[in-house]
C-alpha cells in the first residue's frame, strides 16, 4: 500500500512539474497566443475548428492476476508480445479526436481490441524419495477484450514560439475481460485436469494532465508532441503518458511516438495491466 501511494504521488508529480516547466516557457517566450504562420490553419482564431487522428498502437501487455485455487492459486504475470498477439486479433479500433474553439477544446481518446493467445509452460516437481521429477505441463488459452475511452475538456495555456500546452481535466471509462483457460498433464500419467476463469473489470476514474507539442525547428514543422495524466477513481488509480516526434503538414501531423497506459487495481482478480509500446498516427484538421 505504501509502494502504490509513493508511485502515485511520483505520476502526480510528474505531471505538475511538466506543466509548470512548460508554463514557466511560456512565460519565458512571451505572447501566450501566437499567430499562425502564413498559410496555415489558425486553430485559435476563435472559430471552431476539429481534429481526428486514427493511430496504430502496438503494445506490450503486461498483467497481473490472481489465479483461483483450482489453478493453482497465488499471482500470475503475463507478458504478451506484438507478435504473439497480432496474428490473433479479431478487432481494434484507435482514435482520437478534438473539437477546438479559442482557447477551449474538448478532447477525447477511444481504444478498442480483442485478441486471443496461446501459452505452454512445464515445472518439474519431485516424486518421493526423490530420486525423479515429473513434468507438469500447464497449457492456457487466453482472450482479452479492452474498451478505453477518455473524454476530457481542456484549456490552452500556452501558444507561442516555445510550442503549446493544454491543461485538462475528465474522465477515463475502462471496461476489461479477461478469459483464460487452464489445463494440466503429467505425461505419462493420465493426469489431465481443466477449467477456467473470467476475471473482469470495469472503473471509471477523474483524470488531471497536460498535452501538446514543444517545436523543434524555427519553421515549426518538426515537434515534440506529449501528453501525461494521471487518474483516480472507483477500482485503483491510472496513469498515462505519450513522447514522440512530429512532422506538420499544411493538412496535419505525423507522429512517431511511445506511449504507457498502466493500471493499478483494487478489489479484483486483475491486480494490474500495462500496455507500453510504439504509436503512429496521422492527425488531421480542419
Amino acid at each position: 500500500m505504501q509502494h502504490i501511494r509513493i508511485s502515485r504521488f511520483k505520476s502526480a508529480s510528474f505531471v505538475a512539474c511538466l506543466g509548470m516547466l512548460l508554463a514557466g516557457g511560456a512565460a519565458a517566450a512571451g505572447d501566450a497566443s501566437a499567430a499562425a504562420r502564413p498559410g496555415e490553419l489558425n486553430l485559435w482564431d476563435g472559430d471552431w475548428h476539429f481534429a481526428l487522428t486514427p493511430y496504430a498502437w502496438v503494445p506490450w501487455f503486461y498483467t497481473t492476476v490472481q489465479l483461483p485455487a483450482a489453478a493453482g492459486g497465488g499471482t500470475k504475470e503475463t507478458t504478451t508480445q506484438p507478435s504473439q498477439y497480432l496474428k490473433y486479433a479479431q478487432g481494434v479500433a484507435e482514435i482520437q479526436g478534438m473539437a477546438r474553439k479559442g482557447d477551449w477544446s474538448l478532447w477525447t481518446d477511444f481504444l478498442y481490441f480483442n485478441f486471443n493467445v496461446g501459452n505452454s509452460t512445464t515445472r518439474r516437481i519431485g516424486l518421493p524419495g526423490g530420486s525423479a521429477t515429473l513434468p507438469v505441463i500447464l497449457t492456457t488459452d487466453s482472450s482479452a477484450k479492452a474498451v478505453v475511452w477518455t473524454l476530457a475538456p481542456s484549456y490552452t495555456v500556452m501558444n507561442n514560439d516555445v510550442g503549446t500546452l493544454d491543461v485538462l481535466a475528465g474522465i477515463r471509462y475502462t471496461d476489461i475481460w479477461l478469459q483464460i483457460a487452464y489445463n494440466f498433464t503429467a505425461p505419462p500419467t493420465p493426469l489431465n485436469q481443466g477449467g477456467g476463469f473470467w476475471p473482469k473489470d470495469t472503473s471509471t476514474a477523474a483524470i488531471v494532465g497536460v498535452r501538446g507539442a514543444l517545436r523543434l525547428s524555427p519553421d515549426g514543422k518538426w515537434t515534440v508532441p506529449y501528453e501525461a495524466n494521471v487518474g483516480d477513481g472507483d477500482k485503483g488509480w491510472q496513469y498515462d503518458l505519450v513522447l514522440g516526434v512530429g512532422y506538420h503538414f499544411h493538412w496535419g501531423d505525423i507522429t512517431l511516438a511511445a506511449r504507457d497506459l498502466v493500471y493499478n487495481v483494487s478489489g479484483s482478480n486483475i491486480e494490474k495491466v500495462r500496455l507500453t509500446g510504439p504509436v503512429v498516427g496521422a492527425t488531421f484538421r480542419w
